[in-house]
């Protein structure tokens, strides 16, 4: 970890900002601040999480199924996830997919359906 310490709302704001360079297609920046999320988070935290799932949804976009199954396994292991991180079920089928490991990416999104339709049932209360 660097030692630059981000305040939650600059983490925020980062995150925003990645998140829409991604929705706009610009990949590259998207990328980049994802990668310096992660580099500035403690490891494993969500904010790493959030950082290596960016980082995964990008390589999704480019067609990188290798870095982005990387990237999503790491983020995976991590520790516990919220149900709030089940999309990273979905993430890892993309990139099952691009790589052509059908019956594995069917798995991981029956995972993905499983944990969003018991968060959208807790949603609900």
């Amino acid at each position: 970890m660097a030692d630059i310490t981000l305040t939650r709302d600059e983490r925020r704001t980062l995150s925003v900002l990645a998140f829409l360079f991604f929705r706009m297609g610009l990949e590259e920046r998207a990328g980049r601040i994802y990668e310096a999320l992660e580099e500035l988070s403690e490891p494993e935290s969500s904010d790493w999480r959030f950082a290596k799932a960016g980082q995964a949804a990008v390589a999704v976009e480019k067609g990188d199924g290798e870095a982005a199954l990387a990237a999503v396994n790491a983020a995976l292991k991590s520790g516990a996830l919220s149900s709030k991180e089940a999309t990273l079920h979905l993430i890892k089928a993309q990139a099952l997919w691009l790589q052509g490991r059908k019956a594995e990416a069917e798995q991981a999104r029956n995972q993905f359906l499983h944990l969003a339709g018991n968060r959208m049932k807790d949603d609900a209360r």
